[in-house]
């Protein structure tokens, strides 16, 4: 919750955006950089241990594929701390400077695509 996972085609777009969340403000660990590999396993692994009919129906496994699918063609991911719509929008507008794959904003009980 109150997260947005964010994907990138190059290493250097993910660090550039983390650098200027940086520079707005941000600490490192509010804008925490994963390499394709490191969303690899986590997301290989996170799939594996939720195989039951009811993670099955979710939005989040699909989420979770995506995510997988995505880092095995090398994408870098940033996860960001953004809790409320203002935070959103604000590191959105930080994101659109540059190419990206996806952000998905983890809420309550729904994820939501951002573009």
């Amino acid at each position: 919750m109150g997260y947005l996972v964010a994907a990138f085609p190059k290493q250097e777009n993910a660090q550039q955006v983390q650098r200027d969340l940086m520079t707005g403000g941000y600490k490192e660990a509010d804008c925490a950089l994963y390499t394709c590999k490191e969303v690899i396993a986590e997301a290989g692994r996170n799939l594996e241990e939720h195989r039951g009919f009811f993670s099955r129906l979710s939005w989040s496994d699909e989420a979770v594929r995506i995510h997988l699918d995505t880092a095995e063609q090398g994408a870098t991911f940033l996860l960001i701390y953004a809790p409320g719509d203002t935070d959103a929008e604000r590191a959105m507008n930080v994101i659109r400077r540059g190419p990206f794959e996806f952000v998905h904003r983890y809420h309550r009980f729904t994820i939501e695509e951002l573009k």
